[in-house]
């Protein structure tokens, strides 16, 4: 009995063995990535370049295990107090085409390419934001600036500097494993007399723009009048053209034949040749009535 005893504490003993190994093994073989995030393993410095998705994952007792955003991210280039963050960096300064410093502010949203994680991992490691992307931003901001002068870029180039500074950064992030999705230029600033004789000229501007205007308007007000005047004109001699002594003659014939019986209508008549005046007149001859 006491032989029986011993055999079936030895092999519960050797069963509570096995089940710890296996719980260590579980432990240290099972991981879960998160939403958003890529693993990446790597094994006694040697990474594994297929990317492992979310969900559970079991991998070698021995091998370790990382997990990378893959999610859109922001970066901000700003000095304001509130943009200040673990992904940002102060304001770029830089020069324009014609030698002035200019800052500028803007937020870039980038993202992690999932397929290409691990060789981000491997060969930039985690931080990779401020080994590649940070100074691939400065290096684009310079690079626009300078083709454009201060007062295009206080002006008219601000969505253009936008777009070509997204260009340059899709160019130079695309072979590190990074895609750059949007750029947000939030704001230009100039040195201060700069920006004054920028505005002064536009406000300048404007005003000449405005009394020319007012100069098109007076002409074509002047236009519409000579015009209304030259048909009034030539209406009247239209009428004139027209009233001939026969016409005359005929709508006073008219008249009479259309009076009522128990009407009077005096009519001046010439003396001369017995027409009402305005018939008389019409045959260049003037009368009075008797």
């Amino acid at each position: 009995m006491m032989a029986q005893s011993r055999t079936g504490s030895a092999a519960l003993g050797i069963v509570v063995v096995i089940v710890a190994i296996v719980g260590l093994l579980a432990i240290f073989s099972i991981r879960i990535v998160g939403a958003g995030q890529v693993g990446v393993i790597h094994t006694f410095g040697k990474v594994d370049l297929s990317p492992r998705p979310s969900g559970l994952l079991f991998k070698l007792p021995w091998a370790s295990m990382e997990t990378m955003n893959v999610r859109t991210q922001q970066f901000t280039m700003s000095s304001a107090s509130e943009d200040v963050g673990a992904l940002a960096g102060g304001t770029v300064n830089t020069l324009t085409s014609e030698g002035l410093t200019v800052g500028v502010d803007l937020t870039v949203l980038f993202r992690l390419d999932f397929v290409t994680a691990p060789t981000v991992f491997r060969d930039l490691g985690p931080q990779y934001q401020s080994v590649v992307l940070l100074p691939a931003i400065r290096g684009a901001i310079r690079d626009v600036v300078a083709q454009y002068s201060a007062e295009d870029l206080y002006t008219v180039a601000r969505a253009t500097v936008g777009d070509l500074i997204l260009s340059n950064l899709i160019r130079d992030l695309e072979a590190r494993g990074i895609v750059a999705e949007q750029v947000l230029l939030r704001d230009i600033t100039l040195p201060p007399q700069i920006r004054q004789a920028i505005e002064l000229k536009l406000a300048a501007e404007q005003s000449i723009q405005e009394r020319a205007f007012r100069v098109e308007e007076a002409e074509q007000e002047a236009n519409r009048r000579r015009a209304e005047a030259e048909g009034q004109r030539d209406a009247q001699a239209l009428i004139n053209e027209t009233l001939t002594p026969e016409f005359l003659q005929f709508q006073y014939i008219e008249s009479l034949s259309n009076m009522d019986s128990g009407n009077i209508i005096y009519v001046p008549i010439s003396p001369g040749s017995g027409l009402p005046v305005f018939l008389d007149a019409g045959q260049n001859s003037i009368a009075t009535a008797p």
